[in-house]
């Protein structure tokens, strides 16, 4: 019996889920009202949960991130700053947004945060399922789609 895992390309995820977000916070931050201030002082929502992978992620970016523990960073770019918090680890990241002095470049940067970290919870899925089958497991074959998902077929003996 063979069992197919298909696991869905970062940036198609990251442009359904991520960058819409993205979007809203910088545009919200932009046309802040009274009104909408309150909603920006909560921050935004980004389905960034795990704290080693946001690490991995913005090591790879030129920018200087400071992490004040394992539920809040504080990125610097030129553009801006991002800070990612949130309560416990068991909840996702919330974006905060301060200091900013271009707001295409901050979106431009948020936007290369959210496919990194997405291609990096991609390569992490497919090294953790590598590694955890079972003995009677294996993988026959493992292909990239044009859309950079990834297409495994694993046969059960």
């Amino acid at each position: 019996m063979s069992l197919v895992l298909s696991l869905t390309s970062c940036a198609i995820v990251a442009g359904v889920t991520l960058t819409q977000a993205a979007v809203t916070a910088v545009s919200a931050t932009i046309a802040a009202t009274e009104k909408e201030e309150s909603q920006i002082n909560q921050g935004f929502e980004t389905i960034f949960a795990d704290s080693q992978l946001l690490v991995k992620t913005l090591n790879n970016f030129d920018c200087h991130f400071q992490q004040v523990d394992e539920n809040q960073f504080i990125v610097e770019t030129t553009c801006g700053n991002l800070i990612y918090k949130r309560n416990s680890v068991d909840e996702a990241f919330r974006l905060y947004l301060d200091e900013i002095n271009d707001v295409e470049g901050l979106l431009e940067n948020i936007k290369s945060f959210e496919i990194d970290y997405g291609r990096n919870v991609q390569a992490y899925t497919y090294d953790h399922i590598k590694k955890n089958l079972s003995d009677n497991m294996t993988i026959v074959d493992d292909e990239v789609l044009e859309d950079d998902s990834l297409y495994l077929t694993i046969n059960v003996e």
